[in-house]
């Protein structure tokens, strides 16, 4: 059972966090939270905390003063035939300018996903899922999302070694965006989406493994009279250090053609840090 991550341990990690928490593309990962076929009735999470406080001084006696938050905290639960997933994110960071009345938030960013895979053990099963997430730094007020796919096994599951799937299937997107450009005004899209998604798990050595995942979603908006397509990727590397300690290393990105407000398109993360497993 996995029950404890931290992703920013490593002092690097600590710094690039800080900087690339503000654009990242908070794509949900299932595929690493997965386990074999054969597990039944198994129960398996992560949890992890970080929190860091510092001021930087703006001048004689006026320090600015930041504070950072991350939560995150994944469980599953593998019954005989089916698979169930609640995945959590969250990232918070204050910042305190001179002014104890005064305190904004720079950064506000987080996730809830859930999702069921029926049948998992089957080449073709099915699944459902559910997510709300919100990125304030970007503008994105909410983000709702609900919708199914087909899940087909590539590779039979007789290669302990490596594992690929495709998706595909259909969902509603629901988002609400702040457009920088007109004060207080709420962009708000609704799209019936296709999703699809590739992924990809290969333990290419004892101690290595690759997890990646791949998505494309396209739908059609009336509010620009255009079809807006969406690719999303994440990739981590795991080197198993002991049977409980890994190096993790993770690049997360998001590009989207068709904004519905002026924002920067295409956004990125890389993250390094360390996991415990039990």
């Amino acid at each position: 059972m996995r029950l404890f991550y931290l992703p920013y341990l490593i002092a690097f990690t600590i710094n690039l966090g800080l900087h690339s928490s503000m654009v990242t593309a908070q794509i949900v990962n299932i595929e690493e939270d997965r386990t074999g076929a054969d597990t039944t009735n198994d129960f398996s999470g992560k949890a992890g905390i970080n929190f860091s406080i510092y001021n930087q001084n703006a001048g004689k006696n006026r320090p600015n003063n930041y504070l950072q938050l991350t939560l995150n905290g994944d469980v599953t639960y593998q019954s005989r035939l089916h698979t169930y997933f609640w995945v959590n994110y969250l990232n918070y960071l204050l910042v305190n300018y001179n002014d104890e009345e005064q305190r904004n938030t720079v950064a506000q960013q987080g996730y809830s996903h859930v999702r069921v895979n029926w049948f998992r053990a089957r080449r073709l099963s099915y699944e459902l899922f559910a997510q709300i997430q919100n990125d304030k730094a970007r503008g994105l007020q909410w983000r709702t999302l609900g919708g199914g796919y087909l899940r087909y096994r590539l590779i039979p599951d007789e290669d302990k070694n490596i594992n690929v799937f495709l998706g595909t299937g259909l969902m509603h997107e629901h988002e609400a965006w702040e457009n920088p450009e007109e004060f207080n005004h709420l962009q708000v899209s609704n799209l019936l989406k296709s999703t699809s998604y590739v992924s990809a798990k290969l333990k290419a050595r004892e101690n290595l493994e690759i997890n990646a995942i791949t998505y494309y979603q396209v739908g059609y908006s009336r509010l620009i009279d255009r079809f807006r397509n969406r690719i999303s990727g994440d990739i981590s590397i795991g080197v198993k250090v002991t049977k409980v300690l890994s190096l993790k290393t993770r690049f997360n990105c998001t590009y989207e053609d068709q904004p519905i407000v002026p924002v920067t398109k295409f956004v990125y993360t890389i993250a390094n840090g360390i996991e415990m497993r039990f």
